[in-house]
């Protein structure tokens, strides 16, 4: 028997939505992540700009604020490689840290900035499976470094990302015995969390603790 035209014709509408939606959601993603940055890098600049441009279209002064806040940033990283700059950078972030409030912010922000911004291997030091949120699921951490508990046993820092922003997630503190370090590597780790598992290795094997952080926790318990 033949099938129904109808079908056949519902059969290639899905798939071509579908083929669509593949091509355009990526680029979506892009274009929104970048209106965003644009957004975040000219919000401030514009207040400032409108008295001095007069009457300009929104478009023009949007341009004109994100030149100078590119500017702004050019100035502030030439400042930054110069030996005067450097202390003045240094004598502001010495004035901030003894805010008693802003130093908290300051400091946080600086460190997570500086690990972000760092390569992918220095800030995440292995892939690791452990159960999160509960009890007998297991999901996709990875550790950022050790730390001695009172007793002087070795935990692992275990950052658990969030799909699809792996810049986003919880800190969970394990001791080793509930660390599953993986063979999948740092890269393929970040593509399973962005991916939301579409792209994760077909199969994984467990494995001892990297000798970099068994070396760290030694150390750090001598």
């Amino acid at each position: 028997m033949e099938k129904p035209t109808g079908s056949a014709f519902g059969k290639h509408v899905r798939t071509r939505l579908m083929s669509g939606l593949l091509v355009l959601i990526p680029l979506a993603v892009t274009l929104f992540i970048l209106n965003l940055l644009f957004s975040s890098l000219t919000s401030f600049a514009r207040p400032v700009m409108r008295p001095w441009v007069g009457e300009l279209p929104e478009y023009a002064l949007t341009l004109i604020a994100f030149l100078v806040t590119v500017l702004l940033l050019y100035f502030v990283g030439l400042i930054t490689n110069h030996i005067i700059g450097r202390r003045l950078i240094h004598w502001g972030e010495t004035l901030l840290m003894k805010l008693p409030i802003v130093k908290s912010v300051y400091s946080a922000s600086k460190q997570v900035v500086e690990t972000f911004s760092s390569s992918t291997k220095a800030a995440f030091k292995a892939v690791v499976l452990v159960e999160f949120p509960r009890k007998g699921s297991l999901a996709v951490g990875f550790v950022t470094a050790t730390i001695l508990n009172p007793e002087g046993k070795t935990l692992f820092n275990v950052f658990v990302a969030t799909t699809p922003n792996p810049t986003t997630g919880f800190l969970v503190i394990y001791p080793e015995e509930e660390v599953n370090f993986t063979d999948i590597s740092v890269e393929d780790g970040i593509k399973m969390i962005v991916s939301g598992g579409m792209l994760a290795p077909p199969a994984y094997r467990i494995r001892p603790a990297p000798p970099q952080l068994a070396a760290a926790g030694d150390s750090a318990q001598a």
